[in-house]
């Protein structure tokens, strides 16, 4: 394995700043379609808030594996993947070591590992003040109320109270039994960059044990001049550790330890 290493200041601080939000939660686009449903926004945003506390207070650290692919089709056509172990240690502390790497390395170095370093950045307290999704941050309307034939889901327009490179606008998925967000989708609340025309996230959490952890996230940039920038992360194999030393792991979990025992 490689240990992380801070990846010198680039020309590719575009790319990390339009994917950045994928680190922290994600953003989307309003709609009209108000239904009945047993709470309103602020009740749901109010349990919310509430079950999120208690979830972290429990969750005392959780190891896993994400895949990075990005594929640029610009002028130069790039991609490239890397392969990522995260072991997190509450309440603030993440490290990551590099299990593989391929393709380009401009991608890698300016764009892989840059999001590495905002994202422990984002960790920081006041930081993850700033980007909550929480009422303190956001104003909240119900858009919609999913059923499903196992699940029901509260949707809410969430609009930013400020401009700031850690939130979003856009809708957001909330499980009507755990108040758990489930899916965010929308842009940054703020372009990051001049050569960025736009940018669309989607992100999606799973729930492992009691706990609801990021699963996916993808997202598209329109890079003014040069083309289109596709970027997508997956998570897996998470291995998570409860208050009291109680354990739970996601579905294929071995495959965790045997891809780390192969490794040179």
């Amino acid at each position: 394995m490689t240990p992380l290493y801070h990846a010198r200041k680039s020309d590719g601080r575009w790319f990390v700043r339009a994917f950045a939000l994928l680190i922290i939660g994600v953003p989307a686009v309003a709609q009209q379609a108000i239904v009945s449903a047993p709470l309103s926004a602020d009740e749901v945003m109010g349990r919310v808030v509430e079950m999120n506390d208690a979830r972290a207070k429990a969750l005392e650290a959780y190891s896993s594996v994400r895949s990075y692919h990005l594929e640029c089709h610009c002028v130069s056509h790039k991609k490239a993947d890397m392969v990522v172990r995260t072991d997190y240690q509450a309440p603030n502390k993440k490290e990551f070591t590099i299990v593989s790497e391929s393709g380009s390395g401009t991608v890698r170095d300016r764009v892989f590992k840059k999001l590495l370093e905002a994202e422990q950045e984002s960790m920081r307290d006041e930081n993850q003040q700033r980007s909550a999704i929480t009422p303190e941050n956001y104003t909240f309307q119900l858009s919609d109320y999913e059923k499903t034939g196992t699940d029901e889901f509260y949707v809410l327009d969430a609009q930013p109270r400020s401009k700031n490179k850690f939130l979003f606008r856009g809708h957001i998925w909330v499980n009507a039994k755990d108040f758990a967000i489930t899916q965010v989708e929308g842009e940054p609340a703020v372009n990051p960059s001049w050569w960025t025309v736009k940018t669309d996230f989607k992100r999606r959490y799973r729930k492992i044990g009691d706990f609801w952890l990021p699963e996916s996230n993808e997202s598209e940039t329109k890079v003014r001049v040069f083309g289109t920038a596709v970027l997508s992360i997956e998570y897996r194999d998470y291995q998570l550790t409860q208050a009291g030393g109680a354990t739970a792991a996601s579905p294929h979990s071995e495959a965790l330890a045997t891809t780390v025992a192969e490794e040179p």
